[in-house]
């Protein structure tokens, strides 16, 4: 339960205040480029969709027995070998119609969690539509898919994971969990979830599907197509591209050249210091959340998404489901909060790309402030659970 008081109220107040603005500039802004955003999934260029077509490529080059990670791709395939193997049926279809089948498919993923979400934490019907009303026309899912995403795919594995575990189904939450990590290394610290919190069936469950998953993908696509994406991995840098939000990618933005905007000061190991930082987050949430609290995964969700070297600002589609977890526990403004800030179209980078100025470079990182405002959010969420009272002798 929330404690009361003056703080609570002032703190809701500004919470409430912030978020009503940032509403306003949304929906500003998506009078202007709305449209736009809908057109970027309904066109037929694959230049548009070009996480998918990386993907398609790679599924074709799988069943034509060809190098997955060669494919021709305009992206590097950064998901492993076991993805590809798994949408490989879309490599039988034309490339359009595949990702028009994916898109469909992950809309339906979406819903499919999202009401799976409201329904597990018993969501008022008004505040479920409204919250999944906004989700589903936020900016982080326009885009994602636009692109042609994995992550309707990973946030359904993780409400699997987080329901199962509520059930008291450890393995399957485990199970559910590992399949998530083999599907996108970078969420590894999401393992500390059952680890700190000592349920050790989850956690071994976690690594053998995990490790289960990737053997898949070895057999199946091949050694070489294994050791090529560890490669990838270990080529894998912290972008200062507008659109990564994480702390090693701000930390790339300030502090060293870039073609986006103009640097505090050229110092390149603060890169390495927003790591630590980063790492720092994690080791703060994985603490907080030992003694359990419904929150706790999205809150240690979104500290891994901190501390990666990418974090695109679509990952926070893996966070609506906490979203509706704050709107079902009553945190009202916060969850208001963070709706509004999803709801900022993905143009805004088109206000100040072409400006070059350090207040640029500083706009440029609001994907960074919005990941942080989630965590602090969904952190704060978190409260221990119960203690189970002792049975009389």
């Amino acid at each position: 339960m929330r404690g009361g008081g003056a703080g609570s109220r002032v703190l809701d107040a500004v919470l409430y205040t912030v978020a009503f603005w940032v509403f306003v500039a949304a929906v500003w802004m998506d009078v202007w480029f709305l449209g736009g955003a809908l057109g970027r999934i309904s066109t037929d260029s694959m230049n548009v969709h070009v996480d998918f077509d990386s993907f398609w490529r790679s599924a074709r080059a799988l069943l034509d027995g060809g190098d997955i990670y060669d494919a021709g791709a305009r992206l590097v395939n950064l998901n492993p070998p076991v993805w590809t193997v798994l949408i490989s049926p879309l490599g039988l279809l034309e490339a359009i119609d595949a990702y028009r089948l994916f898109v469909i498919l992950s809309v339906l993923l979406v819903v499919g969690y999202l009401a799976w979400t409201a329904e597990e934490v018993r969501l008022r019907p008004v505040w479920a539509v409204v919250g999944a009303g906004l989700l589903l026309f936020s900016s982080p899912l326009l885009s994602t898919l636009a692109l042609g995403q994995v992550y309707p795919v990973l946030a359904l594995g993780l409400v699997a994971a987080w329901v199962s575990d509520r059930r008291g189904d450890g393995r399957l939450s485990g199970v559910s969990l590992g399949l998530v990590v083999a599907l996108k290394p970078s969420l590894a610290p999401v393992l500390l979830w059952p680890l700190v919190r000592r349920r050790w069936d989850s956690f071994s469950a976690a690594c053998v599907s995990g490790l289960a998953a990737t053997l898949v993908g070895l057999v199946v696509a091949g050694p070489a197509a294994t050791v090529r994406y560890v490669g990838i991995l270990n080529e894998g840098f912290a972008s200062a591209y507008w659109d990564n939000a994480s702390i090693p990618a701000a930390m790339a933005r300030f502090f060293t050249e870039h073609r986006f905007g103009e640097n505090l000061a050229t110092l390149p190991w603060m890169v390495y210091v927003g790591y630590a930082v980063g790492i720092g987050a994690v080791v703060l949430t994985a603490v907080r959340i030992r003694d359990g609290g419904e929150a706790g995964l999205w809150a240690l969700v979104a500290a891994s998404l901190l501390a990666s070297p990418i974090a695109w600002h679509n990952y926070l589609v893996l966070l609506a489901p906490g979203v509706l977890l704050l709107l079902a526990r009553g945190r009202t403004a916060a969850a208001l909060l963070l709706l509004a800030l999803q709801a900022i179209p993905a143009q805004w980078i088109l206000l100040w790309n072409d400006e070059g100025t350090i207040l640029a470079t500083f706009a440029l990182t609001l994907y960074l402030y919005i990941l942080l405002a989630h965590w602090v959010l969904l952190l704060l969420a978190v409260e221990p659970e119960a203690p189970e009272p002792a049975k009389a002798g």
